[in-house]
């Protein structure tokens, strides 16, 4: 079977309304609509439904053992900010009530200069990138996100956080972790791409090979690259960083050509990508590692399609 086959003839309607919509531009068909249609009643998002708190945010238990969600600290791959990015994912919007109630009222917990929680770059990238899939890109709570995102300077081009900024002496290296949320961020943002922080962004990657460390052009620059994870969450995927890149006109640049091949030689013999880890205390059960994984074949064939579109040489 043909992995466009292969992606339509799933039962996850999000895998199929996506595949439409952004790999096969056919989201005026009658195909997407009824994918679309379907997807409110789908098995992820009703878990995702059911496991929210009345008031609108998720709670889980933390590594010390303590319940967190109603606020904004960073969780273990189920509270609020996790699980709205997973509704975007499985293609909700701010239409469906239950996302309006726990959209707004985290919104309503941010600072006042656009930050949420320790100016964790890979929280408030990776907030921006949910809420304007959620269609909130024209709230202002947003919109001041963003301007904390292309406000915050760093020697080296990429982001960091308060916890690591700390210490005298010669700034420390940016956090690629942070970055690549950053970075899926900008890629959201057409309208950025050209502003001067986005581009020192992307010359953070293009610098490193995309992938690589800086200092050994073998090595990847994160452990969590040797595998493949989805949902997207804290941690840094080869096709990640490549599907930001290429959405924002870069894929076909030289310096990107190994993490190219690498990411292209974890097709199986029929096209198709491979889940090696989902985290743990997800809601959101998304195949089992080993397997070919439709999430991660879509984002790799995303990434592969936006490759063909030479913006910046």
């Amino acid at each position: 079977m043909e992995v466009f086959e292969w992606l339509l003839a799933s039962d996850n309607s999000s895998v199929r309304y996506r595949t439409l919509v952004e790999l096969m531009d056919r989201g005026g068909s009658e195909e997407a609509w009824e994918a679309k249609k379907e997807i409110p009643e789908s098995k992820p998002v009703r878990k995702l439904m059911e496991a929210m708190h009345p008031d609108g945010y998720w709670l889980q238990k933390n590594y010390k053992g303590r319940i967190i969600g109603d606020g904004v600290e960073y969780g273990s791959f189920g509270t609020t900010h996790f699980c709205l990015s997973y509704c975007a994912e499985l293609g909700l919007d701010r239409s469906q009530p239950f996302i309006e109630k726990a959209a707004s009222r985290y919104l309503n917990l941010q600072k006042e200069d656009g930050d949420w929680w320790e100016h964790i770059s890979c929280l408030y990238g990776y907030n921006i990138r949910t809420f304007v899939m959620l269609g909130y890109r024209d709230d202002k709570r947003v919109q001041k996100a963003i301007d904390l995102l292309l406000s915050t300077k760093r020697p080296d081009g990429g982001y960091l956080c308060n916890m690591h900024e700390k210490g005298k002496g010669k700034p420390p290296k940016s956090c690629i972790r942070g970055s690549a949320k950053a970075l899926l961020a900008f890629s959201v943002l057409s309208e950025y791409w050209e502003h001067e922080r986005c581009l020192e962004l992307v010359d953070y990657f293009l610098n490193r090979n995309g992938i690589f460390r800086n200092n050994d052009p073998k090595r990847f620059a994160s452990r969590d690259m040797e595998r493949d994870s989805f949902p997207i969450t804290w941690g840094t995927n080869v096709w990640e960083i490549l599907y930001a890149l290429s959405r924002m006109g870069y894929g076909k640049d030289e310096r990107l050509c190994d993490a190219w091949r690498i990411m292209e030689s974890r097709k199986d013999a029929d096209g198709r990508y491979l889940l090696h880890q989902t985290p743990g205390q997800c809601l959101w059960k998304v195949g089992k590692a080993g397997e070919p994984n439709q999430w991660i074949t879509l984002y790799c064939m995303l990434a592969e399609k936006y490759k063909g579109i030479t913006v910046h040489k």
